[in-house]
């Protein structure tokens, strides 16, 4: 053992009892003289109890620390003392403990300040809350405040002086309903004195060798793992303080994320944990969808399968950062959690899934593997996976820069003259009837699409999978050229109104499509592979070669801003056809295209819980300048919030890529958490019951790590029973009813309300939805409502597919929603039969 030692060259030891209490210090007391009893170890008291320090109520009150006066000691204590003078005879023969004792931890703070500067560098504390008038509830900040106030007052003491291996406080009460681990330990204080001295002799006695492991501990430590400045100063020049640190913890990842953590909390990039590894991925893939934030996700060994398919959808994105897995070095003999051995090598995984990766399996060879990995980063083909073997993430030789490669820009596509020219021709002159689909626009290609679609009369929609990249609003005025969302489902009826007519697509003369920033994906439009390829006239614009749709009749292969630049400074619409464009936009007008959205049955129609919610929103957005971030999770509720709710920028929506049920639930707090906006989640009882919770997610970060709930977080748990959309598809499809495999069973909470610190978080229940209430759930400042809205099923509307646009509410009753009748027989569809 090597703790500090006086100046005999005994072991010093430094035990700090703070509370007004004169029962709690006569209870640490007792424990420490028990130990030094009949040894080489003595216990001296500086400074000696304060006099008026308390009625002697609390632990031990009037009696010996170990029971009433002279009772004898109570075995279990007897057993415990015996074995702990076993250890310290053996381990600690000789010993100076030093007993601290005060009222307040400041008064403690001042009694350290004058001891030597060679005294015990990490001492015991223990703290009687009550006794001390501080708070120890799991998110007060009273007591880590007070703590961090006594660390800094150590005179040498090291960095983590102070943790709960070494402070215990003891609250008075019933037990705590929050239940989280931090710098401190919380214990109840015992009602029989002898357990409060029996465990303060315990503590005593694992603090005295844990002091001998850590002095093992720092003589070994050789500096941090050089892998967390590599990644953290590549990507900050990268990226600066907008990329983010996503980690979940694990045993051979421990010391690169605390490493990690300190670099990037120290130059203000975002720290933002989740429920799952999981959960990480989907917060990392919403905040490049939305704010093009790269990121750094660590997790440990075996979880590179945890993330699901949002690791495809990350790299379809083309999400740029990193995802540090630990690993097994390959010639383990079947590692426990390893990816890379005999029996398996998840390497055939990424590399089947078309996902950058780098082993990084010696740490000298480091430098090589980084560059790799860099290069890979500057490939812009979505995340790059780093397989880390143990040896790699505790190296602490830096790679040698000279073995890195310089950054290498890459160059931008120009438009090509053969490629803009006919796409100009039908801006200019070509039908009455053009649309543009949006993929992600930055700023500077938002104002040029607005511009343009303003000037030319063009229409614009966004899609369920990148919904509000163009939408109803923009700075607070209504955008006249947006028609809604165009896609597989939710497709908006202005939309459908636009491009058809009695339940058929326009003649590919009348009209022509246009998809930006796209690479035209099923999940795109609602229009089978034959009507895109013969009846409809498309054009594409794209950066990825590989993404020009085969059915594409003018492809533009070039960056969207070069595109939108060059259309620009071509533009010179006719004034017949902007004329006709006009009143093309104006015939498509604004209808839920369904009857049902005002009849207020109960359980309510998602057609009329979101029309009433759209009805708030409205006002909201044109009477209070409200913005908002929407998250739309996969299943009815979402594609239906999609279609019906005015939109003031983008959002992020779970449909995207492989439409993976509760990936936008689990970004919800990496969004809230980065975004000045409130945040609007739809989330379907089916998606909520596969994913974790997120509640405790946003307290955390909210409550123990200072980040800012910016505005507001309304969640709508929307619960029918069962998995819509799938139900929705069968019953078209077949006719027939509900299968057992649709069903979900929910289990209805009761309302409640907490509030932690600055954080409220409700639960309520939305039978109906009153416009008051609603708009005051949406406003309210640093608060997460939980709202749990019982919905009836139906198929009507909403865009669920084409067939629903032949349904007999539509605002036009089509003709081939009409039953057909055979030659010389009865209606195909006769309802007597």
């Amino acid at each position: 053992m090597d703790p500090a030692q006086n100046t005999k060259g005994i072991p010093r030891f430094l035990v700090v009892s703070v509370g007004k209490r004169a029962a709690f210090h006569a209870a640490v007391r007792k424990a420490l003289t028990d130990l030094a009893d009949a040894s080489g170890r003595t216990v001296r008291e500086d400074p000696l109890p304060e006099s008026g320090s308390g009625s002697g109520s609390g632990a031990g009150a009037g009696t010996g620390a170990d029971g009433t006066a002279g009772a004898a000691p109570a075995p279990a204590y007897t057993e415990l003392l015996g074995r702990a003078r076993r250890f310290l005879d053996a381990a600690l023969p000789e010993a100076d403990v030093l007993l601290v004792t005060a009222e307040t931890v400041d008064r403690a703070g001042e009694a350290l300040e004058r001891e030597p500067g060679d005294g015990a560098a990490r001492p015991l504390v223990l703290v009687d809350a009550a006794g001390a008038g501080l708070a120890a509830g799991p998110l007060d900040s009273s007591v880590a405040e007070a703590v961090d106030g006594l660390a800094a007052r150590l005179p040498g003491a090291p960095g983590g002086a102070l943790s709960a291996e070494n402070v215990a406080v003891y609250a008075e009460g019933p037990p705590a309903s929050v239940h989280v681990a931090r710098t401190h330990e919380v214990l109840r204080l015992p009602d029989e004195p002898w357990v409060l001295t029996a465990d303060v002799l315990r503590r005593f006695t694992d603090h005295a060798q844990r002091v001998g492991a850590s002095a093992l501990r720092s003589a070994s430590r050789t500096g941090p793992p050089a892998l967390a400045p590599a990644l953290h100063g590549f990507l900050s020049e990268e990226a600066g303080d907008r990329w983010g640190l996503h980690y979940y913890t694990g045993s051979v990842v421990s010391g690169l994320i605390a490493e990690l953590d300190r670099l990037a909390a120290g130059q203000g990039n975002p720290v933002l944990r989740g429920p799952s590894e999981h959960s990480l991925a989907a917060g990392a893939l919403a905040r490049w969808q939305l704010d093009g934030a790269p990121f750094l996700i660590v997790v440990t060994s075996g979880m590179v399968d945890e993330f699901r398919g949002t690791l495809a959808n990350l790299r379809e994105a083309r999400a740029r950062g990193f995802v540090v897995c630990a690993d097994s070095p390959r010639d383990a003999w079947f590692p426990f959690q390893g990816t890379v051995h005999a029996a398996e090598d998840s390497r055939a995984v990424l590399a089947a899934r078309r996902i950058p990766h780098v082993y990084l399996e010696r740490p000298d060879a480091l430098a090589e593997d980084l560059a790799a990995a860099y290069e890979a980063y500057a490939r812009d083909e979505g995340p790059v996976v780093l397989l880390a073997t143990p040896a790699v993430l505790s190296a602490t030789a830096p790679p040698d820069p000279a073995r890195l490669p310089p950054r290498r820009e890459r160059a931008a596509l120009r438009v090509r003259e053969d490629q803009l020219g006919p796409v100009a021709d039908l801006v200019n002159s070509g039908p009455d009837r053009l649309l543009w689909q949006c993929g992600r626009l930055d700023a500077e290609e938002s104002a040029l699409v607005h511009d343009l679609a303003a000037r030319a009369g063009v229409a614009l929609a966004d899609s369920l999978t990148r919904p509000g990249t163009v939408s109803g609003y923009r700075d607070g005025r209504k955008v006249e050229e947006y028609l809604g969302s165009l896609g597989l489902y939710g497709y908006s009826a202005r939309v459908h109104a636009y491009l058809h007519r009695d339940g058929r697509l326009r003649p590919r003369d009348e009209q022509a499509l246009l998809f930006l920033k796209s690479r035209v994906g099923e999940a795109a439009t609602p229009f089978s592979p034959r009507a895109l390829a013969r009846n409809l006239r498309i054009a594409q614009v794209t950066r990825e070669a590989g993404h020009l749709a085969p059915f594409t009749d003018h492809p533009v292969h070039a960056e969207g801003l070069g595109f939108l630049r060059a259309l620009r400074e071509r533009l010179d619409v006719d004034p017949g056809v902007l004329s006709r464009r006009r009143a093309a936009l104006a015939e498509a007008r604004h209808s839920a295209d369904d009857a049902v959205h005002d009849l207020p049955v109960l359980p309510m129609s998602a057609n009329y819980f979101f029309h009433r919610v759209g009805r708030v929103l409205d006002r909201l957005i044109t009477e209070e300048e409200y913005t908002y971030t929407g998250v739309f999770d996969v299943g009815r509720g979402g594609l239906s919030a999609v279609r019906n709710l005015p939109r003031t920028g983008p959002g992020f929506s779970g449909w995207y890529g492989r439409a993976l049920m509760g990936d936008a639930l689990q970004a919800v707090p990496a969004i809230a958490l980065t975004r000045d906006d409130n945040v609007l989640a739809f989330v379907g009882d089916g998606a909520s019951a596969l994913v974790p919770d997120i509640v405790p997610t946003l307290v955390q970060q909210v409550c123990l790590y200072g980040n800012r709930l910016r505005r507001n977080v309304t969640v709508f748990r929307l619960i029918d029973g069962g998995h819509s959309v799938i139900r929705s598809y069968h019953e078209g499809r077949s006719g027939s009813g509900l299968s057992r495999q649709n069903q979900v069973l929910h289990l209805l909470e009761p309302e409640w309300t907490r509030n932690f610190g600055g954080l409220t978080v409700r639960h309520r229940h939305v039978p109906d939805v009153p416009a008051d209430r609603l708009r005051d759930w949406l406003t309210r400042p640093s608060t997460v409502t939980i709202c749990s809205v019982p919905l009836s099923h139906n198929n009507e509307g909403d865009g669920l597919s084409l067939l629903s646009s032949l349904g007999w509410q539509r605002d036009e009753l089509s003709t081939l929603a009409l039953p057909r009748r055979r030659p010389g027989g009865p209606a195909a569809a006769d309802a007597r039969g």
